[in-house]
């Protein structure tokens, strides 16, 4: 099957400014925490020759799964990342180099869709999330208390965080 997001740039290295659009698919697996992309990334941009390689910009997009870090609401949203990496015969700190006339623009899209992902994920700003003690989820009820703690075991560690 041919990858769609590996470009051939045989005709753009030592061509400074000859340009080339791409765009493709790949299907991705990132996990971040709470937060999860499990399929197709789509991803578009241009390549740019120079002297000596390649510089490409892009903007990724993909469909994340995500499960509110407050609450435990989960939805989905699509997630957006915009990049770019320079391809030279000899491979970067990343890895990343040209291959058999080629660049695959699709590895370092992956790496700034899987930092574009958040780390803590709130469903709305202002979460109130759960109830500690029943799991009431605050966003939609008050919870109504849980009465004297005095016979919890713990009771006495928490005056000494009143002072």
């Amino acid at each position: 099957m041919h990858d769609q997001l590996v470009v051939p740039v045989d005709k753009l290295v030592g061509t400074v400014g000859r340009e080339r659009k791409f765009q493709g698919e790949r299907s991705v697996s990132l996990r971040l925490g709470e937060a999860t992309v499990n399929g197709p990334m789509s991803v578009s941009g241009i390549l740019v020759g120079t002297t000596d390689g390649v510089d490409s910009s892009f903007r990724a997009l993909a469909l994340a799964n995500l499960i509110c870090t407050r609450c435990l609401v989960e939805w989905s949203e699509e997630v957006e990342a915009t990049g770019g990496q320079y391809f030279r015969a000899e491979p970067d700190e990343d890895g990343y180099a040209i291959v058999d006339n080629a660049v695959d623009v699709g590895a370092p899209a992956q790496d700034e869709l899987a930092l574009a992902l958040p780390a803590v994920p709130l469903c709305r700003p202002g979460c109130a999330g759960l109830c500690p003690t029943c799991g009431t989820d605050l966003n939609r009820e008050p919870c109504d208390g849980h009465g004297d703690d005095s016979d919890s075991p713990f009771a006495v560690l928490k005056d000494l965080f009143d002072s």
